[in-house]
């Protein structure tokens, strides 16, 4: 499992399943919130000209160079793209 440290004790993890990948928010090491999602949408949100990914508690967003995790209308954290893409990258 692959994992970026955001803010605060919170941590950004990824979990391969069969078909799809589950991004995983974890606050002091338990899990907080999750979301499922396929692989390909992850690298395309990357790729292309797409501002947000997910709608609900647990969101995504670009903002310049930098992705910033929102939980519940917080931002709890941001990291760089490329640190994204190359987490995405060990899951393929």
């Amino acid at each position: 499992m692959e994992s970026i440290c955001l803010d605060n004790n919170f941590e950004l993890s990824f979990e391969k399943l069969p078909h799809t990948v589950r991004l995983i928010v974890l606050k002091d090491g338990e899990e907080w919130v999750c979301r499922k999602e396929k692989l390909a949408n992850l690298f395309s949100f990357i790729e292309v000209d797409q501002r947000f990914l997910f709608k609900g508690r647990l969101q995504l967003f670009k903002r310049d160079d930098e992705i910033v995790v929102q939980v519940r209308n917080a931002i709890i954290g941001t990291f760089s793209n490329q640190t994204f893409k190359e987490a995405l990258n060990k899951l393929k």
